[in-house]
């Protein structure tokens, strides 16, 4: 959502000139989701090192059986697309009941079966699904240590750590998430605003805590600076294309200070 307005050659670009190595690329990102031409993101497939599956309007565990049956399809989507940009890992969300209450069976039967069709087409198209911890939402699944904790020991997940979510959840349960080191494939890194927006990490004391205990036990995978430019801290008035890039550098050498 950070560089939302721009082409991907754009994306790909300032995340260059800040320094970084590449990007994991939301499917959703505008330039391409308007027709998803392939050929126009395969001379970039180099710099795209992750992936992330459609989220928007989409729910995996919706009480409305259509909605399930498209995010489905979107995931199944990402996955080829990924194998088609050689990259490695799919992030994907575990959806949430679709009234404001507590989960319950049918929710949980639902994601099983997502999950399930999901990472049998993964192992065929050779690439590894990642299940982010969600946000601290009452009628969010997977959101605690243990929730995600189960999920791997069903499915062999592996892990899209965002450290935002967990944080805001419970900060004594984001410590615990360093336990599935193992299968952590991917870290977004961010603060969070009011309203819980991802934001700069810097001056996050909370967040300082979880990276350093990543760098301390040498996670050595993917990092992903993931950043909202309608969030309140560090991002206020219009920001042009160069002070992003200016912004996406200071993450990064933030992240090179506790990482080496």
């Amino acid at each position: 959502m950070f560089l939302y307005e721009y082409d991907l050659e754009s994306i790909i670009k300032a995340c260059e000139k800040a320094g970084y190595d590449g990007i994991e690329f939301w499917v959703e990102t505008p330039s391409f989701w308007i027709n998803r031409k392939v050929e126009r993101i395969e001379p970039y497939k180099d710099r795209i090192l992750a992936l992330h599956c459609p989220v928007l309007d989409l729910n995996p565990v919706s009480v409305n059986h259509n909605v399930c049956e498209l995010t489905l399809k979107e995931t199944l989507y990402s996955i080829s697309l990924a194998r088609k940009l050689g990259s490695s890992i799919v992030t994907i969300h575990a959806g949430k009941r679709s009234a404001a209450r507590e989960p319950v069976w049918a929710d949980y039967a639902s994601l099983n079966r997502y999950l399930r069709i999901s990472l049998k087409y993964a192992r065929i198209k050779r690439v590894k699904i990642c299940l982010e911890n969600s946000e601290p939402g009452i009628n969010c699944l997977c959101k605690t240590t243990d929730e995600i904790e189960e999920a791997i020991g069903k499915f062999n997940l592996n892990v899209t750590f965002d450290i935002n979510h967990a944080v805001k959840n419970s900060f004594e349960d984001a410590k615990k998430f360093l336990r599935l080191i193992d299968k952590i494939e991917n870290v977004h890194v961010s603060g969070y605003d009011s309203r819980g927006r991802h934001v700069s990490a810097i001056g996050f004391k909370d967040i300082e805590v979880i990276l350093k205990g990543l760098a301390e036990m040498g996670y050595d995978k993917k990092i992903t600076v993931e950043l909202d430019d309608l969030g309140e801290l560090g991002f206020s008035g219009e920001l042009d294309y160069e002070k992003k890039v200016k912004i996406l550098e200071r993450e990064l050498d933030y992240l090179k200070s506790i990482f080496g």
